[in-house]
Order: structure tokens, then C-alpha cells, then sequence
């Protein structure tokens, strides 16, 4: 068995020890944005916003939210606006042992004071199944369950759970995690690689905690993405394209410093068959992609024939589509929170695909040096 330069991710009985829950250490009452994007012409539009009390009563008790209304006068109306294409660099130089160990220190979790952390997902919800729970066997479905469903929906806005999301770009919403304070991992396969001239990819907007149209956080867009190889956009993983299946994007904001964010570490072959790894995402199945999901303690198989810094990673976690982009993560004693080693990628009847491998690492290093 190959040895990795880096410690074992922790096991379900060691958690525990690991991982206290604590509240938060500061106040929550901060700045969120939200955007739309709107048609105009030369002469700007005119907003004006209106703050509107809405009470309810949710568990016995009265709260209190507002609805923030925008009158926007001199908009084109007919015509579609959305967040502008990305640039971008593809990146081809794989950095050395030394430098991986290096930034290995240095690209750890961040949890920002405001928020609490727990360990395991809270407020736990019942699915709405588009798939019978029990499989008739004269019937086909499109999924990839392996026995029982594991998956279970949440509704958690404390760390780590605070970092996940939703992306959306013109090919439909699909998952994504912070990991940096304005770098977004996700699927290569997600991203539109046909933009307008000049561009290196269409748009991407994303939702950190995104849920049921909700967007605790606020939301924001991507500028700029890195990768090794473009996918074909053709809905398959073709050829290598599993190997590759992983970008990172630049947003618009800092909108990790009120989210936190996950560390990124490369995956060993040595923890080949460890029951250690979690996933999110937003299935289509369960939440039709308005609900995260989380599954865990399953394990991973690197392909042996693959090189080790682009492969394909086997698993068995239950996967429908949506959750593509959402990562594969692991938890580490002594730090303060998990870290992502492969995204989801594709799936089939006999086993799902991750995707990741050292170049997922080094795409996290050149996106936060070259855009802190």
C-alpha cells in the first residue's frame, strides 16, 4: 500500500474525541448581498427598496423577517440578463512535494467567529422521494443506490455545514464548497465552456446554504476559473474527463469570511477502503436540488492505474444527479474543520466516480495566490 505524506482522515469513533460542538464567539448580526441582474441601456435604471416587517410564529415563538423589496424603474423587460462570463487560466505546472507540504499548512478550514460549530449536521428532515424507497425488480430506475438510501436532508447553517452550496450556470443547478475565502471548488463538467468571445467560461452564480430559495448568506458570481482540462460538455464522462472533473473558481465576494471555509488536501491512495469520507450535495431526487443532503462514513478506492495527481476515485456513497460538484471531505485531528480531497463526478450501475488527485490541490493554490 502506498504511504501518504499526510496523516489518516479520523474515523466515526474518533470524532467525538476530535470535534466538540461550541457556539458562536461573536454576534451574527452582519452584512449579507444579493444580486439580480437586470436589462438597461445607456441610461441606467432607477431602484428604490422597502423594507417590510413579516411576523410568524415558527416553533411557538414570534420572529421576526423582512421582506426587502426593489422598484426598479427603466428596465428592458423581455430581455434576459445574468452575471458576466468568467476568465480564466488553465494550469498545466504541477507544484513539488516541498511546495504541496507547504501550503498544506497553510490551506487549512477557517471557521469566522460569528458561527457555531457542530460536528454532525443538525435539524434533519424528512426526503420527498421521487424513487419508490423499495425497488421493483421488473422496473429501471435512473439512480445509483446501493442497498439503503443513506442520504439524509438538513437544514444547518453552522460550520462546516455553512460552506456548501448550490451553483447554477445555464446548464442547471448543481453542488459546490468554499475553500478559501472567495474560492469555490466544484465539476469541471458543470462549468459552460462556450462563452462569448474572450471568455474562458459563461457564467456561474453560487448560494452558499442554499435552501428551498433561501440564501442565508447572501449570493454571488464567479470571475474567474482555473483547470487542467476542459469537458467536452456533452453530458458523458468520456475518455479521461473523469480524471479532470474538478475547477476552481474566483467569486466576486468574500463571502467565505462570513461562511467559512473548507482546507483542501490531495488524495493518498493509502486511504484506499477507509470508512472516513462525507458528501453534500443537492440531489434532484430527494430535494429536487433545493436541499442538501449529506451522507457518511463510506469509503474511497483510487484507480491503481491512474497517476495519483488526476484519477478517478470509486465509491459506493448513494448519488443522484445534482450533488455533481459536491465534495468528497474528510475531518483531521487537531484541526478546526474537514478538508475536501475529490468532488463528484459521474455514476453508473456498477459503481459512482469521484474526481480528484493532486491537481485539485494545486488548482486550490494557484486560485487563492493569484486572487487572495
Amino acid at each position: 500500500m502506498k504511504k501518504s505524506n499526510f496523516p489518516n482522515p479520523l474515523f466515526q469513533e474518533k470524532m467525538k474525541e476530535a470535534y466538540q460542538a461550541r457556539a458562536a464567539l461573536s454576534g451574527n448580526k452582519l452584512q449579507i448581498t444579493e444580486r439580480i441582474f437586470v436589462a438597461g441601456d445607456q441610461e441606467p435604471p432607477k431602484v428604490s427598496t422597502k423594507l417590510i416587517p413579516v411576523e410568524r410564529i415558527i416553533e411557538g415563538q414570534k420572529i421576526r423577517h423582512y421582506e426587502v423589496r426593489l422598484e426598479i424603474d427603466g428596465v428592458l423587460l423581455g430581455e434576459h440578463a445574468s452575471p458576466p462570463p468568467l476568465l480564466g487560466n488553465p494550469v498545466k505546472e504541477r507544484l513539488s512535494i516541498p511546495q504541496v507540504l507547504e501550503y498544506d499548512k497553510l490551506f487549512t478550514s477557517f471557521v469566522p467567529d460569528h458561527l457555531s460549530i457542530e460536528p454532525f449536521p443538525q435539524k434533519i428532515e424528512k426526503p420527498i422521494r421521487r424513487i419508490p424507497k423499495r425497488l421493483s425488480g421488473k422496473t429501471r430506475y435512473n439512480t445509483t443506490i446501493f442497498g439503503t438510501d443513506q442520504r439524509a436532508v438538513f437544514q444547518d447553517t453552522s460550520y462546516p455545514w455553512s460552506a456548501f452550496g448550490r451553483c447554477e450556470t445555464n446548464f442547471g443547478p448543481f453542488s459546490g464548497v468554499m475553500v478559501g475565502p472567495r474560492h469555490l471548488l466544484t465539476c469541471n463538467h458543470g462549468i459552460d465552456w462556450t462563452p462569448p468571445p474572450g471568455y474562458a467560461a459563461d457564467w456561474l452564480s453560487f448560494t452558499p446554504a442554499y435552501y428551498n430559495g433561501m440564501a442565508p448568506f447572501g449570493s454571488t458570481y464567479a470571475t474567474h476559473v482555473y483547470w487542467v482540462q476542459k469537458d467536452n460538455n456533452d453530458g458523458f464522462s468520456n475518455g479521461n474527463e473523469g480524471q479532470y472533473d474538478y475547477v476552481v473558481l474566483v467569486l466576486n465576494d468574500r463571502i467565505g469570511d462570513i461562511t467559512g471555509w473548507l482546507g483542501a488536501r490531495r488524495y493518498s491512495d493509502s486511504w484506499d477502503g477507509m470508512n472516513t469520507w462525507w458528501h453534500i450535495g443537492y440531489p434532484s431526487d430527494l430535494t429536487s436540488m433545493e436541499r442538501p443532503i449529506f451522507q457518511s462514513w463510506f469509503s474511497m478506492n483510487g484507480d491503481d492505474n491512474q497517476d495519483d495527481a488526476h484519477q478517478a476515485i470509486y465509491h459506493q456513497a448513494d448519488v443522484f444527479p445534482g450533488q455533481s460538484g459536491g465534495p468528497m471531505f474528510g475531518f483531521w485531528d487537531g484541526e478546526v474543520g474537514p478538508r475536501a480531497v475529490a468532488v463528484q463526478s459521474w455514476q453508473n450501475s456498477q459503481t459512482n466516480g469521484a474526481s480528484g488527485g493532486g491537481d485539485l490541490f494545486d488548482l486550490v493554490v494557484r486560485a487563492r495566490n493569484e486572487h487572495p
